[in-house]
């Protein structure tokens, strides 16, 4: 599948409030990663410039599918590169939502917190938003060294027992809510996939009590059935105090998150986000799941979209 020139472009900023300082499609390639459990999107991307291209006033980019935007984040870093008379400029960036994973939350007790009180307390960050939703949890506990993101995702797991995401470009979802469904039926399917990886599966986990004693522990039957042993001592988690077990089922489906999988490449894009429901048949395999990592690839043959979805806890795959 061949694209026309202007098909696929990136954007570059200056500033922090859309002025854009060059629009690129000569020589581009790029690849754009958004996965269920990573809270923000990347992206890495080269293209062929003039002799002089500057780039220390870059701040921005947006990769562009179509005429839609399909990433948009900061620029982490940029390099330009003269060799055999050519230059090239090549770089990674990283969605908004990133600084939700790098920046501190005020160590406290949150009561009746929503996603909306949560966002109100935190520092402004460009481009980030959040789902419309009020529902509200009794208290999550913000622990020292704690990250926007992790007390995101306590509100997450104690509200709806569902670990949060990013949909759109650097919106934070924490219930699986107006997704969208996609049919591969008719794609041009390249390839098909399945695997497992349990490299970071844990089969069993003890916590502290208020006695100071290993009072609580989970298992996982499914580790343990495939001869894994990794245990963890871990101190009392006060999140989790009126449900202890919860709270360690929740670090053990967290451990091996996309231990099993499914998915596919098909040419083209047709604009999915995370989690929205996808329906495969190809080859004697079928299957509902959900698009839990996207990839999405362009060069100068084409672009290519691989979706994975994920079955553990927090995601399943059904044949059909």
């Amino acid at each position: 599948m061949s694209i026309t020139r202007y098909d696929t472009m990136l954007k570059l900023y200056d500033d922090t409030d859309y002025h854009m300082f060059k629009s690129i499609s000569r020589g581009l390639t790029f690849t754009v990663t958004k996965e269920r459990y990573t809270p923000f999107h990347t992206a890495v991307f080269s293209f062929a410039a003039d002799d002089g291209f500057d780039t220390s006033e870059i701040m921005e980019v947006s990769i562009h599918y179509k005429d839609e935007m399909i990433f948009f984040g900061r620029a982490d870093s940029l390099r330009v590169t003269r060799q055999s008379g050519r230059v090239i400029v090549s770089g990674r960036a990283s969605g908004f939502t990133k600084g939700l994973s790098v920046c501190a939350a005020e160590p406290e007790i949150l009561y009746n917190c929503s996603l909306t009180t949560l966002f109100a307390r935190t520092p402004s960050m460009p481009h980030v938003t959040h789902q419309a939703i009020s529902d509200t949890v009794n208290y999550i506990f913000i622990k020292e060294n704690d990250t926007v993101w992790s007390a995101i995702a306590a509100l997450s797991l104690k509200l709806g027992d569902e670990y949060p995401f990013i949909r759109g470009k650097n919106s934070v979802y924490i219930k699986k809510e107006n997704l969208d469904s996609f049919d591969y039926r008719d794609d041009t399917i390249v390839s098909f996939f399945n695997g497992e990886n349990y490299t970071n599966a844990v089969s069993k986990i003890y916590m502290k009590g208020t006695q100071d004693t290993y009072d609580y522990s989970y298992s996982d039957a499914e580790a343990l059935a495939r001869g894994i042993i990794r245990e963890r001592y871990i101190p009392l988690d006060r999140q989790w105090l009126s449900d202890p077990e919860k709270g360690l089922m929740h670090k053990m489906y967290f451990s091996r998150r996309g231990c099993v999988y499914r998915g596919f490449t098909y040419a083209g894009h047709r604009f999915e986000n995370l989690c929205d429901r996808v329906r495969f048949s190809f080859g004697g395999s079928a299957y509902w799941g959900e698009a839990d990592r996207i990839v999405i690839k362009g060069d100068q043959s084409g672009v290519f979209t691989t979706i994975t979805s994920y079955h553990d806890g927090y995601a399943r795959i059904m044949d059909v």
